[in-house]
């Protein structure tokens, strides 16, 4: 007797996630979760209503693997960590971070990128530290970070050898005053400051995409 298999919503996700991860957010089709899984599509449609619901949930689920890099230790200097994490995990995960940060499939504003007053409060110690004004530091930190996007970018691309002892070079070269800074932070503020480098995450996981 052959024993039937639930499939359950999250076989459906975790197969998406596998597919869009290796190929990319273009090969996402209800047929090639089926081949995934290995059963028909009927599941898939019945778990789902249209195609553009299923794949708000992709996305959601597969921001987890691109916003591992906020946890990423290599020098203990927690900006700097920040930084060698997400050109890390666009150097394992070349085709998630081109879909999310190079071609926007969450259709983040550059402006959303900028330190807000949030943040610019939680850094206080930071920008007093650095001899900088707000509005510099605020600047400096908006290019640093515009600096750290495009290694990334030619890591995630082949066209910049992943040497993560170059990399941290690269970055001090920029005289960065949070790239030497290591000032201790609690778990909220800790939150508050990673919402410079991840502003996608926020607006996906709100259901904000596209907005």
């Amino acid at each position: 007797m052959t024993k039937t298999i639930s499939i359950t919503k999250e076989m459906i996700l975790d197969a998406a996630v596998e597919i869009v991860r290796k190929k990319g957010f273009q090969s996402l089709s209800a047929r090639s979760v089926a081949k995934k899984i290995g059963c028909s599509t009927r599941p898939i449609y019945w778990t789902y209503e249209n195609m553009d619901a299923f794949k708000k949930d992709v996305i959601k689920k597969a921001i987890d693997c691109v916003t591992q890099f906020k946890l990423y230790k290599k020098t203990g200097v927690y900006y700097l960590d920040i930084a060698l994490g997400y050109i890390h995990m666009a150097y394992t995960e070349p085709i998630l971070f081109r879909a999310f940060y190079v071609d926007n499939i969450g259709e983040v504003k550059i402006s959303d990128l900028s330190p807000d007053e949030i943040m610019m409060h939680d850094m206080k110690k930071e920008i007093k530290n650095s001899g900088l004004s707000k509005d510099e530091f605020r600047q400096k930190a908006a290019i640093a970070w515009l600096s750290v996007h495009g290694l990334a970018s030619y890591v995630s691309g082949g066209l910049m050898e992943y040497d993560e002892e170059k990399i941290i070079q690269s970055l001090k070269s920029l005289e960065m005053p949070f790239f030497y800074i290591n000032t201790p932070l609690d778990v909220d503020s800790s939150e508050l400051v990673t919402e410079l480098y991840v502003p996608i995450e926020k607006k996906i996981r709100n259901g904000r995409i596209g907005e």
